[in-house]
């Protein structure tokens, strides 16, 4: 057995401790500082030279033993969250070109839906993604053919509000907006797009209520207004966004199958694992490409690879990873609320899960994420239910049986199959059940928390801490660093 390694005093060098542990945990606490600056107007270069200075200070505080490896390391880390953040903030900041006078342009119709009194309508042209806003009598719908004209701008911020158009649809790939003066739809063939659709479309046309707005919801990532209202009286309103929850449970079921006896014997570990990747990417892409759903497919990604090699990840570090690569594609990823909350309860879990994670540490988990979320919820829509407290210990192990069997009890009748009314009636009665039970349990906690900045502090101070605790035995340092990061975020946002 190798010897353990000590630095020049002799101090004993902790191997799987902070940085190797989740290195990547580093530069991207440097990455959100950077970009939350560059959006307080602090210059794209400035901006950047702040993620270094982050990553240094967290590991000269946060490490009680500092051998010269270590700041080799960790130097190394803070370089790259310099270029990584140089790259993202001019990304962020660079105005797009416009096309001179009358842009005439044909493309796919990628995204579509209600925006205000008016129809959002993302297009895949030749030239760029654009961003077209239709009257409602347009009849524009995913996977159709759009051939369009009109003046080009940049999206801009609408005046007085503190909604960010720009960077809303900046997440989605579009930075120009067409004021269309003529437009002509038709066939746009075969494509993702129109399948989704065409499901849609089946959904709509054979499903019973409820069922038909959960499975548009997890399938899709297409939210019923009703529906949507009810969760958010709720607090329950991850359930009907595609995120990690739906992803993993796609992924488990299908790996279960894959790895059964039945089929571990027939088919090899690695054809197995281009099936669940596969399978998996397919999925987060048919439900829309939700910055959550990504997010866990990368993850999850990272463990098939980890598994097709024999190798073991960290939970911590793939959450990490899977929010560079996300902001490294579209840096306005990081003021999408969506995006936000999915890391925050990644990386919540995933230091649990590092250090105590156990059956009796879930309702405490239940309660850290929704402390956690609450700046970010509260921020965006005003208040946050208490009844989610509540629910959420409940809702989130009876949706993992209850989705699955929904989707199978749903499947008959969508395809067509004798006696799938029936089937599709008892995944109608099972959601009715859930609604009463909800709305009962909600009305034993029926107030909401407005925004208190004490409360605000209160639920980032226990996240930073709690994710810091996943890299470091808790001791004074560990406190230290995460409350001088806690203030800079303040600082920042």
């Amino acid at each position: 057995m190798r010897r353990e390694e000590t630095d020049r005093q002799g101090v004993p060098f902790v191997p799987r401790e902070g940085l190797a542990r989740a290195p990547l945990v580093f530069p991207l606490a440097g990455l959100s500082v950077s970009l939350a600056s560059v959006n307080r107007g602090i210059p794209a270069v400035v901006a950047a030279l702040l993620a270094p200075l982050v990553v240094a200070g967290l590991v000269l505080v946060l490490s009680e033993r500092r051998p010269p490896r270590l700041l080799l390391y960790a130097g190394g880390l803070a370089l790259m969250s310099f270029i990584v953040s140089i790259f993202c903030c001019t990304v962020l900041v660079r105005q797009p070109p416009l096309p001179e006078g009358t842009v005439s342009e044909r493309g796919t119709v990628v995204l579509e839906r209600s925006w205000g009194a008016r129809r959002a309508v993302l297009v895949d042209a030749e030239a760029d993604r654009y961003l077209l806003k239709l009257p409602p009598d347009r009849h524009v719908m995913e996977g159709d053919l759009l051939s369009f004209s009109g003046v080009a701008r940049r999206i801009a911020p609408r005046e007085g509000s503190s909604f960010r158009e720009d960077l809303y649809w900046s997440a989605r790939g579009a930075r120009i907006e067409i004021e269309a003066s003529s437009t002509s739809r038709g066939d746009g063939g075969p494509s993702l797009a129109s399948w989704r659709t065409a499901l849609r479309r089946r959904m709509l046309l054979t499903l019973p209520p409820r069922t038909r707005g959960y499975m548009l919801a997890a399938v899709l990532g297409v939210r019923d207004p009703d529906l949507d209202e009810a969760h958010r009286r709720w607090g329950t309103s991850h359930l009907l966004a595609v995120s990690g929850f739906h992803v993993g449970l796609v992924a488990l079921g299908l790996w279960k199958i894959l790895t059964s006896a039945l089929v571990r014997t027939r088919v090899p570990r690695r054809v197995a694992v281009a099936a669940a990747s596969l399978v998996l990417w397919g999925y987060a892409l048919l439900a829309g490409g939700a910055p959550g759903a990504l997010r866990a497919a990368i993850m999850l990604q990272l463990l098939l690879l980890g598994v097709a090699l024999g190798r073991r990840g960290n939970a911590l570090n793939s959450v990490a990873m899977a929010a560079l690569f996300l902001l490294l594609w579209r840096p306005a990823w990081f003021f999408d609320v969506g995006w936000r909350l999915s890391v925050i309860a990644a990386m919540l879990l995933a230091a649990l899960a590092e250090r105590c994670l156990s059956i009796w540490t879930l309702p405490a988990s239940s309660v850290l994420v929704w402390l956690a979320a609450y700046p970010q919820v509260a921020a965006v829509f005003g208040s946050v239910p208490l009844a989610g407290l509540l629910l959420n210990l409940v809702a989130l192990p009876l949706f993992s049986a209850l989705y699955p069997l929904a989707f199978f009890l749903s499947a008959p009748l969508l395809v067509g199959l004798p006696g799938g009314r029936l089937l599709a009636s008892a995944a109608e009665g099972l959601f009715t059940l859930w609604e009463i039970a909800a709305d009962s349990l909600a009305g034993l906690t029926p107030w909401t928390a407005g925004w208190n900045p004490v409360l605000a502090a209160l639920g980032g101070g226990l996240f930073v801490l709690t994710v810091a605790g996943g890299l470091y035995p808790l001791r004074g340092r560990t406190v230290a660093g995460a409350g001088v990061f806690l203030l800079i975020a303040v600082l920042v946002l």
